[in-house]
Protein backbone atom coordinates (compact mmCIF):
# COMPACT_ATOMS: atom_id res chain seq x y z
CA UNK A 1 0.00 0.00 0.00
CA UNK A 2 1.59 3.54 -1.21
CA UNK A 3 1.97 6.68 1.23
CA UNK A 4 -1.22 8.24 -0.74
CA UNK A 5 -3.15 5.34 0.03
CA UNK A 6 -2.17 5.35 3.66
CA UNK A 7 -3.16 8.75 4.03
CA UNK A 8 -6.38 8.90 2.27
CA UNK A 9 -7.49 5.99 5.03
CA UNK A 10 -6.32 7.95 8.06
CA UNK A 11 -7.86 10.87 6.74
CA UNK A 12 -11.02 8.98 6.23
CA UNK A 13 -10.71 7.21 9.99
CA UNK A 14 -10.14 10.30 11.54
CA UNK A 15 -12.92 12.17 9.52
CA UNK A 16 -15.28 9.32 10.64
CA UNK A 17 -14.28 10.21 14.15
CA UNK A 18 -14.70 13.89 14.37
CA UNK A 19 -17.69 13.74 12.82
CA UNK A 20 -18.87 10.73 15.48
CA UNK A 21 -17.62 13.20 18.13
CA UNK A 22 -19.18 16.46 16.98
CA UNK A 23 -22.69 14.17 16.70
CA UNK A 24 -22.20 13.33 20.34
CA UNK A 25 -21.24 17.16 21.64
CA UNK A 26 -24.35 17.94 19.07
CA UNK A 27 -26.44 15.05 21.12
CA UNK A 28 -25.51 16.22 24.87
CA UNK A 29 -25.96 20.15 24.13
CA UNK A 30 -29.35 19.53 23.02
CA UNK A 31 -30.09 17.42 26.08
CA UNK A 32 -29.00 20.00 28.48
CA UNK A 33 -31.08 22.45 26.57
CA UNK A 34 -34.06 20.02 27.21
CA UNK A 35 -33.32 19.44 30.87
CA UNK A 36 -32.91 23.16 30.95
CA UNK A 37 -36.66 23.26 30.24
CA UNK A 38 -37.81 20.36 31.93
CA UNK A 39 -36.54 22.11 35.33
CA UNK A 40 -38.50 25.46 34.84
CA UNK A 41 -41.56 23.63 34.60
CA UNK A 42 -40.92 21.70 37.20
CA UNK A 43 -40.16 24.85 39.15
CA UNK A 44 -43.30 26.53 38.64
CA UNK A 45 -45.16 22.65 39.33
CA UNK A 46 -43.13 22.75 42.70
CA UNK A 47 -44.96 26.13 43.43
CA UNK A 48 -48.56 24.48 42.92
CA UNK A 49 -47.75 21.61 45.16
CA UNK A 50 -48.85 23.76 48.24
CA UNK A 51 -52.06 25.41 45.98
CA UNK A 52 -54.30 25.54 47.19
CA UNK A 53 -54.06 27.36 50.82
CA UNK A 54 -56.79 25.30 53.08
CA UNK A 55 -59.01 27.28 54.11
CA UNK A 56 -60.13 28.27 57.70
CA UNK A 57 -62.41 25.13 57.80
CA UNK A 58 -59.72 23.11 57.07
CA UNK A 59 -58.08 22.92 61.07
CA UNK A 60 -56.57 20.10 63.27
CA UNK A 61 -54.02 17.44 63.27
CA UNK A 62 -55.44 15.86 59.75
CA UNK A 63 -54.92 19.40 58.24
CA UNK A 64 -51.82 20.04 59.77
CA UNK A 65 -50.18 17.03 58.85
CA UNK A 66 -51.88 17.62 55.37
CA UNK A 67 -49.94 20.47 54.87
CA UNK A 68 -46.91 19.03 56.48
CA UNK A 69 -46.89 16.24 54.31
CA UNK A 70 -47.41 19.20 51.29
CA UNK A 71 -44.11 21.12 52.52
CA UNK A 72 -42.20 17.85 52.78
CA UNK A 73 -43.23 17.16 49.00
CA UNK A 74 -42.48 20.01 47.79
CA UNK A 75 -39.02 20.48 49.53
CA UNK A 76 -38.04 16.73 48.09
CA UNK A 77 -39.10 18.18 45.08
CA UNK A 78 -36.92 20.94 45.25
CA UNK A 79 -34.05 19.04 46.36
CA UNK A 80 -34.00 16.84 43.19
CA UNK A 81 -35.29 19.51 40.52
CA UNK A 82 -32.34 21.86 42.13
CA UNK A 83 -29.26 19.66 42.83
CA UNK A 84 -29.37 17.07 41.31
CA UNK A 85 -30.26 18.92 38.13
CA UNK A 86 -27.25 20.58 39.42
CA UNK A 87 -25.04 17.30 39.42
CA UNK A 88 -26.68 16.45 36.37
CA UNK A 89 -26.30 19.37 34.02
CA UNK A 90 -22.05 19.40 35.67
CA UNK A 91 -21.79 15.73 34.22
CA UNK A 92 -22.98 16.55 30.94
CA UNK A 93 -20.69 19.87 30.82
CA UNK A 94 -17.73 17.45 31.79
CA UNK A 95 -18.33 15.28 28.89
CA UNK A 96 -19.10 17.98 26.07
CA UNK A 97 -15.61 19.45 27.53
CA UNK A 98 -14.27 16.05 27.17
CA UNK A 99 -15.24 15.61 23.71
CA UNK A 100 -14.48 18.86 22.35
CA UNK A 101 -10.92 18.15 23.63
CA UNK A 102 -10.72 14.63 21.74
CA UNK A 103 -12.59 16.93 18.76
CA UNK A 104 -9.32 19.35 19.09
CA UNK A 105 -6.76 16.14 19.39
CA UNK A 106 -8.46 14.62 16.20
CA UNK A 107 -8.15 18.17 14.40
CA UNK A 108 -4.48 18.20 15.20
CA UNK A 109 -4.05 14.71 13.97
CA UNK A 110 -5.77 15.23 10.99
CA UNK A 111 -3.38 18.92 10.63
CA UNK A 112 -0.28 16.72 10.24
CA UNK A 113 -1.97 14.03 7.71
CA UNK A 114 -2.28 17.35 6.08
CA UNK A 115 1.14 18.04 6.23
CA UNK A 116 2.19 14.56 5.10
CA UNK A 117 -0.21 15.01 2.23
CA UNK A 118 1.72 18.31 1.54
CA UNK A 119 5.39 16.64 1.43
CA UNK A 120 4.03 14.04 -0.43
CA UNK A 121 2.43 16.88 -2.94
CA UNK A 122 6.30 18.30 -3.14
CA UNK A 123 7.62 15.21 -5.44
CA UNK A 124 10.03 12.29 -4.78
CA UNK A 125 12.63 14.71 -2.22
CA UNK A 126 10.19 14.87 0.10
CA UNK A 127 9.02 11.21 0.34
CA UNK A 128 10.88 9.64 2.82
CA UNK A 129 10.24 13.10 5.36
CA UNK A 130 6.44 11.99 4.56
CA UNK A 131 6.92 8.49 4.99
CA UNK A 132 7.77 9.37 8.52
CA UNK A 133 5.22 11.77 9.28
CA UNK A 134 2.50 9.00 7.87
CA UNK A 135 4.30 6.24 10.19
CA UNK A 136 3.52 8.47 13.16
CA UNK A 137 -0.09 8.59 12.22
CA UNK A 138 -0.20 4.54 11.43
CA UNK A 139 -1.81 3.88 15.17
CA UNK A 140 -5.11 5.43 12.98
Amino acid sequence: MGYESMLADIKSSLNGKISDVEDKIEKLKKAKKDIDTLQVEAITEIKDIVKPELGKHWTGTKADDFDKGRENAKSEASKIVNDKYNEYMASIQSKIFWLETEKFELNLTKSAANAAGDLLAKGEDFVEEAGRQISKLKWW
